[in-house]
């Protein structure tokens, strides 16, 4: 279970990069879309998953508990969770330790095991940024041919893409990444940061879609149950003030 749960947060991640690619085809090469129509949009889902599926098998099999790692916990699981380590699944990462004799043993394995989550991470946010800006840069430029109200909409979505960006780099990305590399440096992390991807992992959904009800105007009304002015009422309502207005002066 426990390795389920670390390669699930490698599908949340790779998914989310996933999403920034499709949204990039969507806007810049809307005419490779046909390929996948249909039941061809699970193509989209390949790398996800297959992220997904060597995460998990990878942690099964060369990061489990050990005796060693067991020694090393045990005191802190017993004082933080009141819980015997024996009774615990766990996947750690134990970089390294000194033996008996007081040498250090580098645990190489785990070591290496670590750039897998953070190669994952990195390989994220690059096609999350490269998407993103390729988008930012074609809906731009576009902008000269678009009607005021389509510019509108798209400084919208400008916004609500940059934050779209930003917060999972901030909820999803950091805290992993900070657990992952702080060990390595002897910095100790406190249960509260090692706690902090399993509910970034839980908010970060409702989160997401926050983002784009409140940065998009007509979701935002919708939402707050504001009243829509249709542009063709309020034309009408200024050229009615302005035919009363003349005929009052000619009056």
């Amino acid at each position: 279970m426990a390795s389920a749960y670390c390669a699930s947060f490698g599908l949340c991640v790779s998914l989310l990069a996933t999403h920034f690619v499709y949204r990039y085809l969507a806007v810049c090469r809307p005419h490779n879309l046909h390929y996948f129509n249909g039941w061809n949009l699970l193509k989209i889902y390949i790398i996800p998953t297959s992220v997904c599926l060597f995460w998990f098998w990878t942690y099964v099999f060369l990061l489990g508990p050990s005796e060693v790692k067991s020694d090393f916990i045990r005191n802190e699981i017993l004082d933080l969770y009141d819980e015997d380590i024996q009774n615990v699944g766990y996947m750690a990462f134990l970089y390294y330790y000194f033996d008996p004799a007081g040498s250090l043993v580098i645990c190489w394995v785990d070591v290496i095991m670590c750039f897998i989550p953070c190669g994952v991470m990195q390989t994220c946010i690059l096609t999350m940024i490269i998407c993103g800006w390729k988008t930012f840069r074609k809906m731009k430029g576009v902008k000269k041919s678009m009607s005021q109200k389509t510019k509108d909409l798209n400084n919208q979505l400008f916004k609500a893409l940059v934050l779209q960006t930003l917060v999972p780099m901030c909820t999803m990305f950091a805290p992993v990444g900070s657990l992952l590399i702080l060990p390595m440096f002897s910095i100790g992390v406190s249960p509260t940061l090692a706690n902090a991807p399993s509910f970034y992992a839980c908010l970060y959904p409702a989160l997401d879609a926050t983002i784009a009800i409140f940065m998009i105007r007509d979701f935002r009304n919708t939402v707050l149950c504001r009243k829509r002015v249709h542009p063709s009422l309020i034309n009408t309502s200024t050229l009615s003030g302005q035919h009363l207005s003349t005929h009052l002066s000619s009056g």
